[in-house]
């Protein structure tokens, strides 16, 4: 009786063990965001908080190194208020030119074809209006990747202003019936491609 009673109480032990959840290595320096329009919690980079456009237009109205980009800036965000609920921002919270932002898009089934189309939707269309500010892009990288039951295409940027220098990464992602655009905006030449491995599944 006392053995089935040990085995009773190791067979419980293993299995609630094994109901936590083990964090996969490549977001092991992340925590669970939630992106209400995908209706979806995600490992976004450490360090970086959940944000409205009012307080990242605060955030850039309030920066000491303003400048004639700022301007522009304060525009798009302004733009960006006009989609509601279609757009989410993520911020560093030491630096509010590290950021993330999600904006829902309509679905779209994406192929290698793709990439030309949205580099060019990108660099002739989107673009434009900035480069009269001065602002110069240089193209990284422009591809197409597939994660599991996602399609993405990923176009990386070098975008200069003066002697300032940002990594824009754009990936434009189609997962369970849903297309949606991912922004990286990075100092320091990161554009957090891990976290694509959220949409495999």
């Amino acid at each position: 009786m006392k053995n089935i009673l040990l085995i009773f109480i190791l067979i419980t032990f293993i299995s609630c063990k094994s109901d936590k959840k083990e964090i996969a290595p490549e977001f092991k320096d992340s925590n669970l965001q939630l992106v209400e329009f995908l209706e979806k919690k995600i490992y976004l980079p450490k360090g970086f908080k959940k944000s409205s456009i009012e307080m990242f237009a605060e955030l850039i109205e309030n920066s000491p190194n303003k400048n004639e980009l700022t301007e522009y800036e304060l525009r798009k965000l302004e733009n960006f208020k006009k989609m509601g609920e279609s757009i989410e921002i993520f911020i560093q919270e030491d630096n509010y030119r590290n950021n993330i932002s999600f904006q829902l898009g309509d679905y779209v089934q994406l192929t290698k074809e793709a990439v030309e189309v949205y580099v060019d939707l990108l660099e002739n269309h989107l673009f434009v209006e900035s480069e009269s500010f001065g602002v110069e892009r240089k193209r990284l990288e422009s591809k197409f990747l597939s994660y599991g039951n996602s399609k993405v295409v990923k176009v990386k940027y070098l975008q200069t202003f003066g002697v300032e220098k940002i990594y824009l990464t754009q990936y434009l992602v189609t997962y369970k019936l849903k297309t949606f655009g991912i922004i990286i905006s990075s100092e320091t030449d990161n554009d957090y491609q891990y976290i694509l491995n959220n949409f495999k599944k």
